[in-house]
């Protein structure tokens, strides 16, 4: 662990709360407003969020990988691409749970006059437990990529990759936040995700990445 227990629960509790909030106060209200000029918008987001995708960050651990164990030998930076694939693989394992047991529809569902919002997780009580999860799984099956907003995928993988550059060069942790920040934006802008998405995602990318550098930290900043 690199940080106190402490820093780790303000840190988690910050981003809960944000979420929280956003989700009550800020959500729909922005959703709406992206939502009204999606011509606009829409395709500016698309693009930018293309830089979000995690195989572009999968594709280079793996080259890195490959290039420093066979042709340019170096241990450390073998490890340390190696840490990158783990990083995606291990953050985007919790997103994908995540998404699919709280099953959030996305921004879509506010589209031509439409109020569809919440989490399948916290609706239907009218249901018995078998039924209502269920409902709950057919509909997600059903629509995979409708109902699974919550939390932002790409931005678990940016904030995965914003937390390994930051961890190895903090010199430069202002430019890798700036950048990180315009991706995550491109999320809302695009209508795929909600604010409270993004805080999420946030902290899966984060807390997932400082936890395997607390467990793998000695393959990767101390081999000669």
């Amino acid at each position: 662990m690199i940080f106190s227990k402490k820093a780790y629960t303000i840190y988690i509790l910050t981003l809960t709360i944000l979420a929280f909030v956003s989700y009550f106060t800020l959500d729909v209200r922005i959703a709406k407003y992206f939502l009204n000029d999606v011509k606009t918008y829409e395709p500016i987001g698309d693009l930018i969020s293309v830089f979000g995708e995690s195989h572009w960050y999968i594709g280079t651990a793996i080259l890195g990988f490959l290039f420093f164990k066979y042709y340019k030998k170096n241990e450390l930076y073998k490890q340390r691409f190696l840490f990158l694939l783990y990083i995606n693989l291990f953050s985007g394992i919790i997103s994908l749970f995540l998404k699919w047991i709280f099953g959030r529809i996305r921004p879509w569902g506010m589209r031509n006059g439409n109020d569809d919002y919440g989490f399948l997780l916290f609706q239907n009580f009218d249901m018995g437990f078998v039924e209502k999860m269920k409902y709950h799984f057919i509909t997600l099956s059903d629509a995979p990529t409708t109902f699974t907003s919550f939390p932002s995928g790409h931005t678990t993988t940016v904030f995965a990759f914003f937390t390994f550059m930051s961890l190895f060069f903090p010199r430069y942790i202002f430019i890798w936040f700036v950048g990180a920040i315009i991706l995550v934006s491109s999320r809302i802008l695009a209508n795929d995700h909600f604010l409270s998405d993004i805080f999420a995602g946030i902290m899966v990318g984060t807390i997932s990445t400082i936890f395997l550098y607390s467990k793998l930290r000695g393959k990767i900043e101390k081999v000669s």
